[in-house]
C-alpha cells in the first residue's frame, strides 16, 4: 500500500473539518432533536402552529407560537431554537415539537394499518384512543 493512497483520504477529511469549523451556517444556541426527516419536521411544525416556513440548504425557519424559529441539519439530525429567546423557551418549543412529531407518526401508523387491513380483506371493528395510545381491532370480512 502506497503512502499517497493513505494521505488522500486524510487530506479530504482535513479539508472537510476545516470547512465545517469555519462555517457560519451552524445553528448557534440550538438544541438537538431526534428528527432526521425534513418533511416530518415541517409537518410537525405546521401541526403545532408554525407559519411562513422557509426551507433552504438544510435550514428551516419560520414563525411559531413561541416566536421566530430556526432549525439546521447538522449531521443526520436537526438542531433547533427559538431565535432571541431564553433556553427555557427553546426547551418548551422542542417539547411541544416532540409531542407533535409523536402524534403525526402515530397517525401515519394508524393510516398504514387501515390500508394494510383493507388489502388483507379485514374490516375495522373498533378504534379507541386514550392516554396517547390507539387500539385497533380488525376482523376478517365475511
Amino acid at each position: 500500500m502506497s503512502l499517497e493512497l493513505l494521505l488522500i483520504p486524510v487530506g479530504i477529511a482535513a479539508v472537510a473539518a476545516i470547512r465545517e469549523a469555519r462555517s457560519t451556517d451552524l445553528c448557534e444556541k440550538c438544541k438537538t432533536t431526534r428528527i432526521k426527516d425534513a418533511q416530518l419536521l415541517q409537518d410537525a411544525l405546521r401541526a403545532m402552529g408554525a407559519t411562513q416556513l422557509s426551507v433552504a440548504e438544510g435550514r428551516i425557519t419560520g414563525n411559531s407560537p413561541y416566536g421566530r424559529i430556526t432549525f439546521q441539519r447538522i449531521g443526520e439530525v436537526f438542531l433547533g431554537r427559538v431565535d432571541n429567546a431564553a433556553e427555557e423557551v427553546t426547551g418548551n418549543m422542542l417539547a411541544s415539537l416532540d409531542m407533535s412529531v409523536g402524534a403525526l407518526l402515530q397517525q401515519r401508523t394508524v393510516d398504514s394499518l387501515h390500508a394494510r387491513a383493507a388489502e388483507l380483506g379485514m374490516v375495522l371493528v373498533s378504534q379507541t384512543a386514550a392516554n396517547g395510545e390507539v387500539q385497533l381491532v380488525f376482523e376478517q370480512a365475511t
